[in-house]
């Protein structure tokens, strides 16, 4: 009988253990995940950008408009790439990566951004950012669940000095 527990255990054990693993596929794959968007939007594909969501993404742009859902992600990402937006780049600079499940991920990099204009048409400065990811493995695909795409401010900020960050974007000048 003491053996039957020890080996029950054991196999608790194993598949606990086994359900926090992950793949080199999934790793590598959520580590391409800033690259397919960057190059969906070189494309300026707004359809291309929103692949990459779930159906019920939401999702907050710089500017505090919070979308929900996929294609409201694609419309108003089409409206974007095809506006202020058309000879936008979007480039990845540092990614980090932490899994919360086998099938859960936060997918975190900065970015530099050239090329947009403001409302008015005027073009703005180069400027760089951080987008946060959540993605989850669904039917063998990982898919965004949730974003927000932060701007950096310009220069660094005095509360700063002394802090290590993970991803430290680059100083933007005023």
């Amino acid at each position: 009988m003491l053996s039957r527990r020890f080996i029950v255990a054991g196999m608790a054990l194993l598949i606990a253990t086994t359900a926090h693993a992950q793949s080199d596929q999934d790793r590598s794959s959520l580590e391409q995940l800033p690259a397919q968007f960057s190059a969906a939007w070189a494309r300026h594909d707004g359809h291309a950008l929103a692949q990459l969501m779930a159906d019920d993404v939401d999702f907050v742009t710089v500017g505090g408009s919070w979308l929900q859902g996929r294609k409201d992600f694609e419309t108003y990402h089409s409206r974007l790439l095809t506006g202020r937006f058309a000879a936008s780049t979007i480039t990845p600079l540092e990614t980090r990566l932490r899994f919360i499940r086998p099938d859960l991920a936060i997918v975190r990099w900065s970015w530099r951004m050239e090329g947009d204009k403001n409302f008015d048409g005027s073009p703005r400065p180069p400027r760089h950012g951080l987008f946060t990811m959540l993605s989850e493995k669904r039917a063998g695909k990982w898919l965004v669940i949730t974003a927000q795409n932060t701007n950096g401010g310009p220069g660094t900020a005095p509360e700063n000095e002394g802090l290590t960050f993970p991803i430290k974007l680059p100083a933007t000048p005023p």
